[in-house]
């Protein structure tokens, strides 16, 4: 009697047993299928940034090539050479050399507009970039990749660029350095 109680009792603390080993198992599982989704997550969200700040760079390149475009060719504003024109006028005849106008004097002048120009509240600024971008160096991306190949660091290669490190660390791996 005695021993069929232990076999009973080693019987059931092994049912227990293997119940919280399958418990355990799938959770363990649950994890795993948890972490992997959160890593392909990550790779997508990383590859989006990736690709959004590439997009971002090319913009920007652009918009300075336009603004280097538009400062070379320097597009009159016809209000401005109005008002200057008003302004050389009414110095002429008493032989003063005229000044460029200030504020107050381009307000006066802009009530005298024509009438197709009288919804015109503010100037336009023109932005003048005396940057001349140098023909002879090799582009950002091939010499970053070249200074990598010598064996420099993310940083050595940032400095020498001017660039931010995350910029040259996304351009190494977009390349697969």
């Amino acid at each position: 009697m005695p021993t069929t109680i232990l076999l009973l009792l080693s019987l059931l603390l092994h049912v227990v047993a293997f119940y919280f080993i399958i418990v355990l198992y799938m959770k363990y599982s649950n994890m795993k299928n948890l972490s992997d989704t959160q890593r392909q997550i990550l790779e997508e969200t990383e590859n989006s940034m990736t690709s959004f700040l590439i997009d971002m760079k090319d913009e920007n390149e652009k918009l300075i090539k336009t603004l280097l475009r538009s400062s070379n060719e320097r597009i009159p504003d016809p209000m401005k050479e109005e008002a200057i024109e008003l302004n050389q006028n009414s110095y002429s005849e008493t032989e003063q050399k005229p000044k460029a106008p200030n504020k107050t004097e381009l307000e006066v002048n802009s009530k005298e507009l024509p009438g197709h120009l009288s919804g015109i509240d503010d100037m336009e600024d023109i932005v003048e970039i005396t940057q001349t971008p140098n023909k002879n160096k090799p582009p950002f991306e091939i010499e970053a990749i070249n200074l990598y190949k010598q064996g420099y660091t993310v940083e050595q290669i940032a400095k020498r660029l001017n660039k931010g490190k995350t910029e040259v660390e996304l351009l190494l791996k977009f390349r697969q350095l």
